[in-house]
């Protein structure tokens, strides 16, 4: 009774408040379906910001907007809506989330964000296959940003932000007509600088700060009342100290699952021990038991039993791991790390939560991101008649992208690993739309796209301090080398590649995957020779329009041509004023030819050396990888020269590819007008993404098919208490066909790579709902809430080489495969919330003063398919303040902010490494604790 009491009361109350204003909500016009219409009237799950909106709401990046959109979450270059996105970027592939820049396709995410979302119009989020009205797959949902069109009235505006970190910020719009009613012109720019937010130990500048300029002029030309020319045209430029992203975590998490580093071992791997083998003539026997180092128990994964091991010793203990050393363990000198420097490294292990005044990190201070990019945004519209509107949409995006990571999370002068990528892209898309009314009850939306994408990478993992074991060739006086390997010229990046480009190349050189070359057939080109090193001499060995680098230890080239095509038509059919139908169709087909080229330092034939009456002991004596040393515990000391694989040599690869996608999908939309306050629809779409491949590091599977899912959606639109209260919300579910999802394999050329699978199932049910409520004239409260549990419902295995309980050099690969099925999808919060409010006061003067404040959850994340404990993003929230004066003209406007107000840290994304980097987990973040001041003042 009392229940029943208090919802009387508040439902008394919220009638009562409501009566207290004038106001009613405002309608926001969208062009989700490809026109513009109320987004009360769209069929479509949306969140739609207006520029008033982002501007109240302070949203200036990526992290803001997704804290207002429910079950979607952005990460660095990409994002992830209701589940489907792209949780590993293979450069062979598509993103899940389609993004528009004035309708024109964009596939970086990052172009369109980086330049944040000043002067812009409107940005919708569309969740659900978009799979009719759009040129190019959209399998999980689209992000629309409509940038301010010139208008015929003079006006500009600029603003200014300073704040903590050293924010220093400016943005600056002019707009005006430059030919009467005919031709307008609009210019804005964005310059945007901000200090790093985590504290490198290394005693070099801040980690993950800003740089970014932008500037972007758009035209209007009105030739006639029926013909319109839009064109947009702009510039970015980002060089900024780097922070974490995909493939480059800076913030170490824990390691051999420990939260601390280990700073003792040189090289990866265990072996089992004999505990009662302590003979120290039995030294080099690979289970003799080293009293002064400790035991590590593992349990074994097929029968239970425990196992006991430990750390494999340098030059010592064969393991397969391609020459790679443990930085950690060199940071006072080479296999040196003195208890000083292993405590503070340990203080930037970040195990729980996160705290932003301790964010720090260790690296050489080599990390930086430099963005190029230029591109332009066309669009020319016809009104034939009142019943037809063509349209032609021409995108054109360019970019050249460069990056520096440290890959050991260390800053050890002594051993040193750095990752450089350089990624050069160019895209080119046409669409041709005809918008046609067909009496007073059909119209249709019909159109024709092509697409055309070249992206050209290149990555270098070199030495920064020039390891000599890298850069020099190697001195094998035992012979093994030049009588296994010979002593003829050696492999470079490209060399490979090269030995198939002659008149009568062999048999492996053909295509992958065409029609002289079908799967599951997959043709690998090897070329092997003794190591040589890299010392800066060979053009093959350095990135074209990159870093000249020397020490390299590997090497990669991969280069993706795709031609898209794609028709499409939808129409809709007024049945009555209650009931509206659509029907849409479309075809795609995708066409794509790629390459992967890959050059690496490797150890190979260890397992050989017993043919010859050596081991790897004794080898590493030969070749001075081990000297003696009566101060060392083992009396003797490895060197930059220890290997522990077998002889050093130089591997090259080179595989090419091509294949054609063709689908056809549709969309079922039932619309119920119940009445001028609510609408509810009811809608089955299929959803698609193409094919692509797993480039870069020689999967055992290196192409993946299609992703398909069908979805199934029951939405909401509803205004009450006089249109103060708005309730927008839906209902569905996902069945995947296929899905593509991360894992690990086995390399065809050795060790282990990360792969795009297809996993044959899964399914993802979700229920979300939107809330804006006018509570009084000077009270406003919005929110919105998502909860989307999923789960992989087919079997698949997939080997768990990223687990420290069950290391594959103690235990055989198919002991670690995992069964996913059941476990929850890659990259999706269960649950996802967002509260906010603003009051107004109305001050004498005429000015007003606004408060506005926001509270925004998200539930923990897996980023693996295994739920492993150790790669899970534990949730987090963040709490936001704004207060803005605005002077009684609203020309001036001046904001204080306070973003993120408890200092809480989460993790935007967690990395795992394998055995080969002892299982280090590290971890891109979100921004501590950030305040400031915002001034803008606007002539209109």
């Amino acid at each position: 009774m009392n229940k029943q009491l208090l919802l009387v009361l508040l439902i008394f109350s919220t009638y009562a408040m409501a009566q207290e204003t004038g106001r009613q909500i405002e309608e926001v016009i969208v062009t989700a379906e490809r026109q513009e219409a109320s987004i009360q009237d769209t069929s479509i799950s949306i969140t739609a910001f207006t520029g008033e909106m982002i501007d109240d709401f302070g949203i200036r990046n990526q992290e803001d907007l997704q804290n207002f959109v429910p079950a979607t979450t952005i990460q660095p270059y990409d994002a992830t809506i209701r589940g489907v996105g792209r949780n590993f970027r293979a450069l062979g592939g598509d993103p899940g989330v389609a993004t528009y820049m004035n309708g024109v396709y964009s596939e970086d995410l990052l172009t369109a964000t980086a330049a944040t979302f000043w002067d812009v119009e409107r940005v919708e989020v569309l969740r659900g296959p978009q799979g009719t009205l759009y040129g190019r797959n959209a399998v999980g949902g689209a992000i629309n940003i409509l940038y301010a069109e010139p208008s015929r009235e003079f006006n500009y505006k600029f603003r200014g932000i300073v704040g903590n970190f050293g924010t220093e910020e400016l943005y600056g719009m002019v707009n005006g007509e430059l030919v009467e009613d005919v031709l307008s012109a609009r210019l804005n720019f964005a310059v945007r600088d901000r200090d790093g937010v985590i504290d490198d130990i290394g005693g070099h500048s801040d980690l993950d700060g800003l740089g970014t300029e932008n500037i972007a002029l758009s035209l209007n030309w009105s030739p006639a009342a029926t013909i319109q020319f839009d064109i947009r045209g702009n510039k970015m430029e980002i060089d900024r100290s780097f922070g974490g992203a995909n493939g480059g975590g800076l913030v170490v998490l824990n390691e051999e699952n420990q939260a601390h580093r280990n700073t003792t071992n040189l090289v990866p791997g265990y072996r089992r021990i004999d505990t009662n083998n302590v003979d120290a003539a039995n030294y080099a026997q690979n289970d003799w038991f080293d009293a002064s180092q400790p035991i590590l128990n593992f349990a074994d994964p097929g029968t239970g039993a425990t196992v006991q091991a430990q750390h494999n010793r340098p030059g010592v203990d064969f393991a397969d791991f391609d020459g790679l050393l443990h930085a950690a363990a060199s940071l006072d000198g080479f296999g040196v790390s003195s208890p000083e420097s292993a405590a503070r490294y340990n203080e930037c292990v970040f195990d729980g939560d996160i705290d932003g005044d301790d964010l720090c990190a260790a690296t050489n201070g080599l990390n930086r991101e430099i963005f190029d990019q230029q591109g332009v945004q066309f669009t020319t519209s016809w009104d034939v008649s009142d019943s037809l509107q063509l349209k032609y949409i021409y995108g054109y995006n360019k970019l050249s992208y460069q990056r520096w990571t440290d890959d050991d999370n260390t800053a050890s002068v002594f051993f040193d690993r750095h990752f450089y990528v350089n990624h050069e892209a160019r895209y080119d898309s046409h669409e041709l739309q005809a918008f046609f009314d067909f009496g007073d009850s059909w119209s249709f939306t019909s159109g024709i796209f092509f697409y055309e994408a070249e992206i050209d990478q290149r990555g270098d993992l070199y030495s920064a301090v020039g390891n000599d074991r890298y850069a020099t060739g190697y001195q094998d006086n035992s012979g093994l080398a030049a009588a296994i390997f010979g002593t003829g010229g050696t492999a470079t990046l490209h060399s490979a590649r090269d030995r198939c480009m002659v008149p009568d190349p062999a048999a492996s050189c053909a295509t992958n995957f065409s029609v002289a070359n079908p799967p599951p057939t997959v043709n690998n080109n090897l070329h092997i020779t003794q190591w040589y090193g890299d010392d800066g001499t060979n053009p093959d060995l350095n990135v074209q329009h990159g870093i000249k680098s020397v020490a390299s230890d590997l090497l990669y080239h991969t280069r993706t041509e795709r031609d898209a095509f794609a028709a499409y038509t939808q129409g809709v059919w007024d049945i009555s004023d209650v009931f509206t139908l659509t029907l849409g169709i479309r075809y795609a087909e995708d066409e794509v030819t790629a390459e992967e080229n890959l050059w690496r330092y490797s150890e190979q034939a260890g397992g050989l050396f017993s043919l010859f009456g050596l081991d790897i002991f004794t080898y590493n004596l030969i070749n001075g990888g081990l000297v003696a040393d009566a101060s060392a515990p083992s009396g003797y000391r490895p060197t930059e020269k220890v290997v522990n694989g077998g002889i050093p040599v130089a591997l090259s690869v080179y595989r090419p590819f091509k294949r054609k996608d063709e689908k056809v999908t549709g969309r079922v939309n039932l619309d119920w007008q119940i009445n001028d306050s609510a609408m509810m629809y009811f809608s089955v779409t299929s959803g698609y993404r193409s094919g692509g491949y797993n480039l870069l590091w020689f999967s055992s599977t290196p192409a993946y098919d299609p992703e398909e899912l069908i979805s199934y959606e029951i939405g909401y639109k509803t205004q009450w208490l006089n249109d103060t209260l708005q309730i927008n919300g839906s209902f569905y579910y996902y069945d995947y066909e296929t899905i593509h999802t991360v894992a690990t394999e086995v390399s065809s050329i050795g060790g282990t790579s990360t792969s795009t699978l297809e996993a044959p199932g899964a399914e993802v049910h979700g229920i979300e709902a939107e809330v804006l409520w006018l509570a009084t004239d000077s009270i406003t409260i919005g929110g919105n809430f998502s909860f989307t549990p999923s789960e992989y419902t087919e079997d698949l295995f997939i080997l768990d080489t990223g687990e420290f309980d069950t290391p594959e050099s103690l235990f055989p690969t198919d002991q670690l495969v995992r069964n996913i099925k059941g476990n929850q999808l890659l990259q999706v919060p269960e649950g996802k919330a967002n509260l906010w409010g603003s009051y107004v006061f109305n001050l004498q003067s005429g000015s007003k003063l606004e408060f506005f404040a926001s509270y925004s959850w998200i539930d923990e994340v897996y980023y693996s398919p295994f739920e492993s404990e150790d790669e899970k993003a534990e949730a987090y929230g963040r709490s936001d303040v704004r207060a803005t004066w605005t002077s009684p003209e609203e020309r001036w406007m001046v904001s204080a902010f306070v973003n993120n107000i408890t200092d809480e840290v989460g993790n935007l994304q967690i990395l795992r490494e394998g055995e080969e980097q002892f299982f280090r987990h590290t971890s891109g973040t979100t921004v501590p604790r950030l305040y400031g001041l915002e001034v803008t003042y606007e002539f209109n």
